[in-house]
């Protein structure tokens, strides 16, 4: 899997306390294999892929994988903006990952596929 493959999207922050009641859009949920995909493809320029929605991303983004530590168990971000916790599935916003390469060049993109398993344990066929 390349890169062209996948639709960029653009990051957003929804600040805190907009506890709105969103509409419900759609079933989306973060596609794990694709991502898994992406990485093992693409590992040699990749130095840390993270995860989150789009939409609402400081509030729900989390590191997945790294060229040092590999996968993440747990997909907390270390820098902690906000005591963040990690979301990968969504009735109203858009499940992305945003790819930092070696060359410090960072990009983000959609990557979901329809369900609900909000399930941040699952790594698809990663072992």
């Amino acid at each position: 899997m390349d890169f062209i493959d996948l639709k960029p999207i653009d990051l957003q922050h929804t600040p805190m306390g907009t506890h709105i009641k969103r509409p419900n859009r759609h079933e989306w949920q973060l596609d794990w294999d694709k991502m898994a995909q992406l990485i093992r493809d693409n590992q040699d320029v990749i130095a840390v892929v993270q995860a989150g929605l789009a939409e609402d991303w400081l509030n729900t983004h989390g590191t997945i994988w790294d060229d040092k530590w590999g996968y993440y168990r747990y997909p907390n971000d270390y820098r902690e903006f906000d005591d963040t916790v990690f979301w990968a599935a969504s009735t109203w916003a858009t499940p992305a990952i945003l790819v930092t390469f070696h060359n410090e060049l960072a990009k983000s993109f959609a990557c979901y596929k329809i369900g609900t398993d909000p399930d941040f344990h699952y790594l698809g066929r990663v072992h």
